[in-house]
């Protein structure tokens, strides 16, 4: 019983995190886009990537971060 209770819970902070995740991405500042501009071209992309391509990959990176700060919380429960 005790871990459908915990199931539950942890289905409850899923869900209230990509919720915030969603409402951040919305209307958000973009805040690594210039080092993502720069690291894109790094590894061979163009000088002035395509927007959509920066926001994007940014996207995925504050997504990893999120979900790998989640993990750790977790995991230190």
């Amino acid at each position: 019983m005790a871990s459908q209770e915990e199931n539950f819970e942890q289905f409850e902070e899923d869900d209230a995190a990509d919720s915030a995740l969603a409402l951040y991405s919305a209307g958000r500042k973009r805040m690594f886009s210039k080092e993502l501009r720069c690291m894109m071209y790094g590894f061979g992309d163009d000088q002035n990537p395509y927007t959509e391509s920066v926001d994007i990959i940014e996207d995925l990176v504050i997504e990893f971060i999120t979900e790998m700060t989640h993990k750790y919380v977790n995991s230190s429960r």
